[in-house]
């Protein structure tokens, strides 16, 4: 399965620290400012495809309808969602953020 995450970038949330969503795959992984992330599947394509190309739409006001209160959205557990692979790649991102020294993989 593909996976195509694009992180919603220039909107700005008290509550949201990062969104990321998956329109072919209908999933969406926000990290909220309380450092707690989940991932949710089963979320609208259209819902997602709204927020990409509506930049007036909030962060928060998205978040809660489409995924925290939303019927049709669920919270995926560890056999349908990698969560090992999210934090590893989300402390590579941290360390490129706070200007650290990435180990990157040697090629033969």
């Amino acid at each position: 399965m593909i996976s195509m995450f694009l992180t919603i970038n220039n909107r700005t949330s008290s509550a949201i620290e990062d969104l990321q969503v998956d329109a072919l795959n209908k999933q969406a992984i926000v990290t909220f400012t309380n450092g707690n992330t989940y991932a949710y599947g089963n979320v609208s394509t259209r819902a997602i495809v709204n927020l990409i190309f509506n930049p007036d739409v909030s962060l928060g006001f998205w978040v809660n309808n489409n995924l925290v209160k939303s019927e049709r959205a669920y919270v995926l557990n560890g056999d349908e969602f990698d969560y090992k692979s999210l934090s590893t790649k989300r402390a590579r991102l941290e360390a490129i953020l706070d200007n650290k020294e990435v180990q990157l993989p040697s090629f033969v």
